[in-house]
């Protein structure tokens, strides 16, 4: 009799037949899983990177990806002239904002990546304006501020909001609520009340005794895929989703200019401002039936 057939033949113990039915189950999770995500991406057409969207034809943008094509006057508001907001001329209209290499930077605006996709229409662009009421000599409410944002092609960024970017800029928070605008004029859909966040702040500078405190208000909202929506965690949500093959957003942020003396009373002109100027707004961006055509083209693809 051999060695071998001395030795009496064990049953597998307990534990590895344990472990061998563990890696049985995780194995047939992971072929299920291969399968269903496989059937997913090719069956629904899940998008595992986002496409860019193209900027209607007629929108014009800058080499350093700025929005050149929007009305110096809108109504009674004008684009404030070269030198009236500013001593120094320099042949730029002041209500024209260009901002700094580092602050796009930040914004993730002009980048190599928006370089490469500007002769397409495709790259992210800003417009930053400063407007004059003409009907107004002085006070909180003569300059308005216009600031407009232009996001594609991007999976998950997470936009600038005014109640953040406020606090770390060393603000204090005194409100931030929603709003409503009427914005007769537009198209769907939009053509009815539109969604607006309204972000406070206050800057208080001085000691205890000579302190001075400045209120400040901005408004702002959202064109999601062309559609209103004022929550920066909806658009962010949104962005992230894997059946979004093609996606944009586009922030419409404005208010006054300079300080205000009472929060409760910037609304009203506020509603007169935006509802004039969001006709011209909405014109720099596709609406829902691009991003639907765009869908349905490349469905088509074989």
């Amino acid at each position: 009799m051999t060695i071998a057939e001395q030795t009496p033949v064990r049953p597998p113990s307990r534990s590895a037949s344990a472990g061998w039915t563990h890696f049985g189950i995780a194995a047939g999770v992971l072929l299920v899983t291969t399968i269903g995500w496989g059937w997913g991406v090719t069956q629904l057409q899940w998008a595992l990177r986002k496409e860019p969207v193209p900027w209607p034809a007629g929108v014009t943008v800058s080499a350093d990806c700025r929005l050149t094509s929007f009305p110096a006057r809108i109504g009674p508001f004008v684009l404030a002239e070269d030198g009236e907001l500013e001593r120094q001329r320099d042949g730029q209209p002041d209500g024209d904002v260009i901002m700094r290499e580092d602050v796009l930077e930040s914004l993730h605006i002009n980048t190599s990546v928006d370089k490469s996709r500007l002769a397409e229409r495709q790259s992210n662009w800003y417009a930053s304006r400063i407007y004059r009421d003409t009907r107004v000599d002085s006070g909180p409410f003569r300059y308005w501020r216009l600031d407009l944002y232009y996001y594609t092609g991007l999976l998950d960024t997470v936009p600038h909001v005014p109640e953040r970017c406020a606090q770390a800029g060393g603000a204090q928070l005194a409100g931030n609520s929603g709003v409503t605008f009427a914005l007769t004029g537009t198209p769907e859909p939009w053509d009815k009340a539109a969604p607006f966040r309204k972000t406070c702040y206050e800057i208080t500078t001085g000691n205890n005794v000579l302190a001075s405190t400045r209120r400040y208000v901005q408004y702002y909202t959202f064109s999601l895929n062309g559609a209103p929506q004022a929550s920066w965690e909806m658009v962010r949500a949104t962005l992230t989703l894997p059946t979004q093959r093609y996606c944009f957003f586009a922030k419409i942020q404005f208010g006054p200019a300079g300080e205000v003396p009472d929060f409760d009373e910037t609304d009203a002109p506020a509603q007169e401002f935006i509802r004039l100027f969001m006709p011209a707004a909405l014109a720099t961006l596709p609406m829902p039936q691009d991003i639907a055509t765009l869908a349905a083209a490349a469905k088509s693809k074989p």
